[in-house]
């Protein structure tokens, strides 16, 4: 009867008792109580600062086009028959998270190569004023689940993390915001600062979803997925992904350090 018990909860559960085998609980509940109480910050940076700051406000004012989130934020593998509920939740989290990021990323850039300023100058400084007020609330939460990722889930879980020193070397290699001259140095230093930051969210992000939500998504027309997504297991091989799980910690390319 224990044994039927126990081939159900792993069969329901392939995730979290993959990682709990290899790392053991006290290791597991820190990181995840920390990404839980990440919940409204991810609320809030949506809400907040994508739909109401950064798509109703500041892209018609520098006009460029609003990121279309829908395309982004993929929710389905909560669809998957057998999973627990907490499998469930866990997954949409990773869609939902993800999507966030790669979505702000993306706005990002189209701000650095396509905005323009507001040919009134009262107008230009109202734009200027909500602008480094939404990238300063934007730096904030995204700070917030990268400091949690630092400090609590990297170090339990072996995770790695991407230093401001890493990000800037990225942005470099990349010209980001060289040509950015819409609202002056300032506005170019807000915005590379909250690119960097949205580098190294995007990196603890690929962790996480890599060990924790490895699963491909259901393929939408539209969609724009996380990089990584390439490296996930197909959705009908749920065996193979406990064993990869069991025996490497994630389907990332940077394995855990220990």
């Amino acid at each position: 009867m224990i044994e039927k018990i126990k081939a159900w909860f792993i069969r329901r559960n392939p995730i979290f008792t993959s990682h709990l085998q290899r790392n053991g609980l006290l290791r597991l509940v820190p990181p995840a109580l920390a990404m839980y109480a990440m919940i409204p910050v991810y609320i809030f940076f949506h809400i907040i600062c994508i739909k109401l700051l950064y798509n109703l406000i500041i892209c018609p004012l520098l006009k460029i086009e609003p990121i279309a989130l829908k395309h982004y934020i993929v929710i389905d593998r909560h669809l998957l028959p057998g999973l627990s509920y907490t499998a469930k939740f866990h997954c949409a989290y990773c869609g939902y998270a993800n999507g966030l990021s790669v979505a702000t990323s993306v706005l990002l850039t189209r701000i650095s190569l396509e905005a323009t300023a507001p040919g009134n100058a009262v107008v230009r400084l109202f734009a200027k004023l909500i602008y480094l007020l939404t990238s300063s609330l934007s730096i904030l939460a995204q700070s917030l689940v990268t400091l949690s990722f630092d400090y609590v889930m990297a170090p339990l879980l072996g995770l790695h993390r991407l230093s401001m020193q890493q990000a800037s070397e990225k942005m470099k290699s990349n010209g980001f915001a060289d040509d950015f001259r819409v609202f002056g140095s300032l506005g170019r230093r807000f915005l590379r600062f909250e690119y960097n930051t949205s580098l190294r969210h995007a990196n603890s992000l690929e962790q996480i979803e890599s060990q924790w939500c490895p699963i491909k998504h259901i393929d939408k027309p539209g969609a724009i997925y996380p990089e990584h997504h390439k490296f996930f297991i197909e959705r009908c091989e749920l065996c193979k992904l406990r064993k990869v799980l069991c025996s490497e910690g994630t389907v990332s390319t940077r394995k855990p350090t220990w």
